[in-house]
Formats: C-alpha cells, structure tokens, sequence
C-alpha cells in the first residue's frame, strides 16, 4: 500500500488513517488505495475489521467531532454505486445511524463487496435496505433474492418477497432478528449468544448451524428445514422441539401445531443456488416452489393432481420448459396466461392454468 497512508498511528499524533476513512476524511484517491490494499489479503482484511471494532468499542467516533456523515456516507456508497443513477432511492443517513451501519458492517463488506452492503442485485430486480435509529430492514420484491453478512458474520440468503429486521444493537447482548417470507441461514457460532429468529408466534434457536426458513404471512405453515448442526423450535404452550440434519419441523398456524418429518434439505436450500431441486415432492409444494422460482401463480383443477409426487432439477429452465417436463411425465395439462400491465408500473403475475388430462 503507498507509504503516504498511515493506518496505524505511530504515536505520531497523526491521526490513524482508518480512523479519518470512519470519520469520511480521505479523498478518493486515498479510498481507491485502501480498497487495492484490503483487496491484497485476508489479513489486510483483518486488520482493518479489527480497527473497526476497536473505533466502536471506544467509541472515537462519538468523541470526534470532525465527523462527517455526509462526506463519509457518500464515499461508501459511492464505492457500492449508490449515485444519482440508482433506480431505488438512497436513504439519507444521520450520523447515528451511518456509524451504526459501519460498525455493524464487516470491512470486507462494507469496502469491497459492490454487490453486497444492504443492496444486491440479483435475478429480476434489486433487494432494497433501509435503516433506521433502532431497525434495519432488507427487502426484496417479486423475483428478487439477496445475500448479506450480520455483525456476527452470520451469512443470511434471502429470497422472493422477503423482509429480515434486526436491530442495531445485534450482537451486542443478544443476536435477534425477525423473518417474514424465506431464508437460508449460515450461523456463525456463539454458544454464550444464541441466534434467534422471530416467525410471528415461534422462534427458531441456533448458537452455530445452517438451516431454511420459510414462513410467508399467506401460508398456514412455517418450514424450518436444518441442512447442519442443531436447531430447536420454540412454540408458545408446546414442549421446544430438537432437530437434526436432514428433518424438518412444520408448524401449522391455524391449529398451532406442528410435526417433524425427514427431508432432503437440498431441495428445501437449493433456490439460494438458483436452482429448483425436486425429491419426491408432492404437487402442491412443486408448484409453490415453482410459483416463487418464476414469479408465477399457479390454479390447480382438479384435486386428483394433489396426489402427485416429482423428483427433479431445474438450473436454467424457463417456466415453460418446466411445465412441460411435468406435463412429460404426468397427466396433466396445463395453460399459461401472460403477465398483464394494470397499470405503468403494476403489473398482474402470469397465472397457470392444471388440470387433469
């Protein structure tokens, strides 16, 4: 890295190049120059995470009172393409908040990672952030997935129609969060601050493990499917149910119940990978798992082709060549309705059409 950038003080009085990077003092030259510099390796990586800890721990960006949320905000998101092009609009951060958002944050991420600080762009459109003095919110729209690292360096799939909340505490005392839709979780271990996901009534318990979480507010079923470790299921008024690898607890809104049954948790992770993953799977939860895939919606007929079952995988697919790979190997028949414009920026989901042949 050129000499000129002093990242660590010296005891010179000079003031510690990450440090003036926290408090949005470096130019863009400089910034260009850190950005080579933690690119280089995973140490460079390291280091510059640890003097980010150490500038929240002692709090020296509260103590410093050139701070400058603008110039600092700016320089992060500008690196990310936040710019006065970005199709979503940007949130204007007060300093609270933006120092927050870089403690939080992993320095590979918050400087290297483009595609992966609160907005990632992915299939059909862009997953949008937001974040506020007590909650950050991620998003995603119809066909969109996203992918972020928490403080705790937990990584976390997101996908169709899906909101994650945390708080800006996370981490510090405890790791909680709330999911309404579907993720993938790769749970970075703390026994002594075990990872909790909020779903309505239940919540999911893990300290170090990789599971799926589907529960969108439409459904009358939650699906916790564990792919690693251990996880354990919280329900109000009910005994904590314990899982392994490979089974899958299902908890039923409506009668406040639940059952665990042995899965393949392939076909219940693979959508992060982008692709469609079928083992033995009945009809219905094909086709919701097609639905959400293509951005479609399905009407089924006739309640015969509820007794289906499909082992199959789908990579590139499009969603005709999907229906009529069913269609190849079972009887039924099916139509596809375009997707309508309702308006200029509305539009109707395309509708398919089974029936029985």
């Amino acid at each position: 890295m050129n000499s000129r950038i002093n990242l660590t003080d010296d005891n010179t009085g000079e003031k510690d190049f990450v440090t003036s990077f926290f408090a949005g003092e470096v130019s863009g030259s400089e910034f260009d120059l850190l950005e080579t510099w933690l690119a280089e390796s995973a140490g460079n990586m390291k280091e510059f995470d640890e003097k980010n800890k150490i500038w929240q721990d002692t709090n020296l960006h509260a103590q410093n009172e050139s701070f400058n949320a603008s110039k600092g905000w700016e320089k992060v998101s500008g690196s990310l393409g936040f710019g006065r092009t970005c199709v979503q609009p940007v949130i204007m951060l007060s300093r609270k908040v933006f120092t927050g958002i870089v403690a939080a944050a992993s320095a590979a991420i918050l400087i290297l990672s483009f595609t992966n600080l609160f907005l990632w762009r992915n299939d059909a459109g862009t997953g949008v952030a937001s974040a506020g003095s007590s909650v950050t919110k991620i998003q995603t729209g119809e066909g969109e997935k996203a992918s972020i690292m928490l403080p705790d360096s937990t990584v976390v799939f997101i996908n169709s129609e899906s909101t994650l909340e945390y708080s800006s505490d996370f981490n510090i005392s405890d790791r909680r969060l709330r999911l309404h839709g579907e993720a993938y979780f790769d749970v970075a271990t703390d026994t002594a601050k075990p990872f909790q996901v909020h779903l309505g009534k239940i919540t999911v318990v893990a300290t170090g493990t990789r599971f799926n979480i589907l529960s969108y507010g439409a459904e009358n079923r939650i699906e916790t499917t564990l792919e690693e470790g251990s996880v354990h299921v919280e329900i109000p008024g009910k005994e904590t149910i314990g899982i392994v690898p490979g089974q899958q607890v299902i908890y039923f809104k409506n009668g406040n119940s639940a059952e665990v049954r042995n899965v393949t948790a392939e076909s219940f992770t693979s959508w992060k990978e982008h692709r469609l993953r079928l083992n033995d799977t009945p009809f219905e939860e094909a086709l919701r798992n097609i639905a959400r895939r293509y951005n479609v919606v399905f009407e089924i007929q006739d309640p015969r082709l509820l007794e289906l079952k499909y082992t199959a995988t789908f990579i590139d697919e499009s969603i005709e060549d999907v229906m009529q790979m069913l269609k190849t190997v079972s009887p039924i028949k099916y139509q596809i309705v375009k997707r309508t414009a309702v308006s200029d920026k509305t539009y109707v989901k395309p509708k398919i059409t089974v029936t029985h042949r």
